[in-house]
């Protein structure tokens, strides 16, 4: 992903979803990806869902975790309303 081989990233991704549905990182690396490279905005928050489902699942006392991805999130989401209102919910779920 740093290298901006996208393709392998997604592929790495779509392996770790398989093994472990709940993955907060690959559900993280998905959602940023879906966020800043593919255009559907229902998508990006049907995979924002799940990854805050996710995380109150795997780190529901982990207030720092919910912080850094609803910053993450906000940084990049230009705007989206829908997406700036998905990223208050990770706060509220703090």
């Amino acid at each position: 992903m740093v290298n901006g081989d996208w393709e392998q990233a997604l592929e790495t991704v779509q392996k770790v979803l398989v093994k472990d549905r709940q993955n907060v990182e690959g559900l993280r690396i998905y959602a940023f990806y879906l966020l800043t490279r593919e255009n559907d905005l229902d998508y990006v928050q049907e995979k924002l869902d799940e990854l805050i489902s996710a995380m109150k699942y795997s780190e529901p006392n982990n207030a720092e975790l919910f912080y850094n991805m609803s910053r993450l999130f906000s940084r990049y989401c230009g705007r989206r309303e829908p997406i700036i209102k998905k990223t208050l919910q990770m706060l509220d779920e703090a």
